[in-house]
C-alpha cells in the first residue's frame, strides 16, 4: 500500500503543474491563437471577434484568478480542489485572451471578390 502524501508534498506538486501552466501552457496558447490569426483562419473571425474575445476572456481570466487567490482553502478540504481549478482555468483562460490580443493586430483583413475598374468611354 503507498503511503499518504502529506500537504507539503501536495502543494508542491500543483504549484509545480500551475508555473508548467502559466510558463508553457499559456505562451502557446497565445502563440497558437495569434499565428491562426496571421493565417486568416477561422473564416468567421474578424478583428471584431478577437476584441471581444479578448475582452469577454481576460474579464473571466481575472475574475477566476482573483477568487481562486482569496479563496484561502486548506489543502484537506473539497474547497482546495475547487481553488486549484479555477486559477487553472483562469490561467488558460488568460492565455487564449493572449493570444486574442496579438490577434487584434495579426488578423488579415478579408478581401471580397475583386471588380475590374471601370473605363472611362
Amino acid at each position: 500500500m503507498l503511503p499518504a502524501m502529506d500537504s507539503k508534498t501536495a502543494v508542491w506538486i500543483i504549484d509545480g503543474l500551475l508555473l508548467i501552466i502559466f510558463f508553457v501552457g499559456v505562451p502557446s496558447i497565445a502563440v497558437a491563437i495569434a499565428y491562426a490569426a496571421w493565417k486568416g483562419k477561422p473564416k468567421s473571425f474578424d478583428r471584431e471577434s478577437h476584441v471581444l474575445g479578448f475582452v469577454a476572456c481576460i474579464l473571466a481570466s481575472g475574475f477566476l484568478l482573483v477568487y481562486a487567490q482569496r479563496m484561502h482553502a486548506d489543502v484537506r478540504t473539497w474547497q482546495y480542489l475547487m481553488q486549484i481549478a479555477c486559477g487553472g482555468l483562469g490561467l488558460l483562460l488568460f492565455g487564449i485572451a493572449m493570444g486574442c490580443g496579438i490577434g487584434i493586430f495579426k488578423c488579415r483583413r478579408r478581401s471580397g471578390p475583386q471588380e475590374p475598374p471601370e473605363m472611362a468611354p
